[in-house]
C-alpha cells in the first residue's frame, strides 16, 4: 500500500500504512477560518480524529502567517478525536507522522473535518 490524502468540502484527511520517510508524511494544510461555512469575525473550530490499528506518532501543527517553519501543537499517539479552537484568521493546520521514527507499524487514517 502507500500513504495516501483525501480531501473534500468537509474535511481533510491522510492515510499512513508505511514508512513515511525521513520528511514525514503530512494532510494538506487547511486554515480553518477559509472553510466553507466560516465567517473571518466568528471563532472558528475543527476537529481533529486519529483512528487505526497502527504504532505511530501523530503530530498537529500550525503554522502563522509570517512563520517560516511549523510548530507542533501537540502529539498523540492513540486513537482519539480532539475539539480544536483555531485562534486567528490566517492560521494554517496540518497533521502528520513526522518521520521514520514516529513510525512503528499498522496503519493510522488522520486528519481534521469541520
Amino acid at each position: 500500500m502507500a500513504n495516501t490524502r483525501t480531501s473534500d468540502d468537509n474535511r481533510e484527511y491522510a492515510l499512513v500504512d508505511t514508512t513515511p520517510g525521513a520528511s514525514g508524511y503530512y494532510t494538506n494544510e487547511v486554515i480553518p477560518r477559509n472553510l466553507k461555512g466560516g465567517k473571518q469575525e466568528a471563532p472558528r473550530y475543527f476537529f481533529l480524529s486519529i483512528r487505526g490499528t497502527g504504532t505511530m506518532d501523530v503530530a498537529l501543527q500550525f503554522k502563522c502567517e509570517d512563520d517560516d517553519d511549523w510548530t507542533t501543537y501537540e502529539t498523540y499517539s492513540d486513537n482519539e478525536r480532539k475539539y480544536i479552537v483555531c485562534g486567528g484568521p490566517e492560521v494554517s493546520w496540518r497533521a502528520g507522522v513526522v518521520d521514520d521514527a514516529a513510525y512503528s507499524s499498522g496503519s493510522k487514517r488522520f486528519g481534521f473535518d469541520w
